[in-house]
């Protein structure tokens, strides 16, 4: 080979754009804050994946220069596509401490809860059985949701808990009488979208059954520690320029008081130490992290955060 044709060769490959960083995401249709049913066209195209979650994601991956496709897929097959390896990340989620041995958990982007809802027959009040009642709680499973109700009554041996499919199951279900004096746990933003759109007429709202926070969660296996950090750098930043918080108001809602007071908290921080790379003892994106600066992402799950 001539040097005249190594050199446009070299020249051709400096030139030649390097493929971005990817970073693939799924969510569920029908899991919380999906907004991809309430605007999908009628039935001409399959639905979008659309909401505060799908535009902090593009956000965070325009700032940070990495490609990150969205996938909208039914909700069991989302999560069953993160424990399998076959997608990076999920959203939006409950962090819990059973799932943070095989995820990563960024920021609670969103303040929540857990709602109680009976058919109206039932005049109970709350969820706690009465002395010598039985009660029984249904919820969709197995998901986040079904671990945080578990936690929740644990203690109180005349409560228990069934998993259901399917969110309209649950709900269609209960305005049939099918679970007399039980109750359905579900996310109000879920429950009143059914409620209304399939007139759930004999479904009551109880009231509170428990604050949650929900998140982003990324694989332990897939995703490395440096693309998980890059994702977090870019979400922080974001958060402490107004960016997220303009996102979530565009659909009435806000971030959560945590994400704010975080960003804020890891933009004053300098000067900035080198975060510690891996390999080493600590693990990364977990509960323990000692040694590491303040500013370091290493705090992905939050204990207390939708628990």
């Amino acid at each position: 080979m001539s040097i005249r044709v190594f050199l446009m060769v070299w020249t051709l490959l400096l030139s030649w754009p390097a493929k971005a960083t990817e970073l693939r995401f799924v969510t569920g249709e029908f899991l919380s804050f999906d907004f991809s049913s309430k605007e999908a066209d009628s039935g001409a195209k399959p639905p979008v994946a659309r909401g505060p979650f799908v535009e902090t994601v593009q956000a965070v991956c325009a700032r940070i220069h990495f490609d990150c496709p969205i996938g909208l897929v039914p909700w069991r097959r989302s999560l069953a596509m993160l424990e399998q390896g076959q997608t990076d990340a999920v959203f939006a989620v409950i962090p819990t401490h059973e799932r943070a041995i095989d995820l990563r958990f960024g920021p609670v982007l969103i303040d929540s809860s857990l709602n109680l809802y009976a058919h109206r027959s039932n005049s109970a009040q709350g969820w706690r059985p009465q002395p010598g009642e039985r009660r029984d709680l249904y919820t969709l499973g197995p998901s986040g949701t079904a671990n945080v109700v578990r936690q929740h009554i644990q203690g109180v041996p005349s409560a228990h808990v069934y998993l259901e499919s399917d969110n309209l199951r649950l709900m269609r279900k209960l305005d049939a009488g099918r679970f007399g004096n039980g109750m359905v746990v579900m996310n109000p933003s879920i429950a009143r979208r059914l409620i209304e759109q399939h007139q759930l007429r004999n479904v009551r709202e109880v009231g509170l059954f428990k604050e949650v926070g929900y998140a982003i969660a990324f694989s332990r296996e897939r995703v490395s520690p440096e693309k998980f950090e890059a994702f977090e750098r870019g979400l922080d930043e974001l958060i402490a320029d107004g960016t997220i918080g303009a996102i979530f108001q565009r659909y009435q809602l806000e971030l959560s008081a945590s994400a704010r007071k975080r960003a804020v908290r890891k933009e004053s921080a300098v000067p900035h130490a080198a975060c510690p790379h891996h390999g080493h003892s600590e693990e990364h994106g977990g509960d323990v992290h000692r040694g590491t600066p303040s500013h370091c992402s290493v705090m992905a799950f939050q204990p207390g955060d939708g628990l």
